[in-house]
């Protein structure tokens, strides 16, 4: 029997799986000690939390920057709210409107995984060379604005 493991199967090192891996690099250092410095974040509520600008956001707006239901990341802002990372209000023109912002611990989490990607971002420029490690982040520039 084949492990699910084995690359050596067909289209097993297709691009989909080879970029997964390397994102699997970074949601790793992300985790790595998470649960001690940020309990209850998941790789998810950083990336939420990174797409909230300075100034806030309405729910709506980071829905559709998420590519998530309204409701869905309502959920999310709801529980990152709870444990202190967001707060939201409702704006006064429009009461239908939440605006969403992080807290002083939201920019922490959000400086602690950010410095967690530099890591993997450096450890990969040292094993490819500053100039392939450029070239490489150009390409995936390149094939994410098609």
């Amino acid at each position: 029997m084949t492990s699910v493991n084995d690359d050596s199967r067909v289209g097993a090192a297709h691009v989909g799986r080879l970029l997964g891996m390397a994102l699997l690099r970074i949601r790793a250092e992300i985790l790595a000690t998470t649960s001690e410095r940020f309990p209850g974040l998941r790789v998810s509520h950083y990336r939420l939390l990174e797409l909230i600008p300075p100034d806030g956001a309405r729910i709506t707006d980071l829905a559709e920057i998420a590519t998530m239901t309204k409701q869905g990341l309502g959920q999310h802002v709801d529980y990152l709210q709870r444990l202190g990372y967001t707060t939201s209000e409702r704006l006064p023109e429009d009461r239908r409107v939440r605006l969403v912002r992080r807290t002083p611990l939201g920019d922490e989490a959000l400086a602690y995984s950010q410095a967690a990607i530099a890591r993997v971002e450096e450890r990969w420029s040292r094993q490819l060379g500053p100039d392939r490690y450029e070239s490489f982040r150009q390409t995936l520039r390149e094939l994410g604005a098609d």
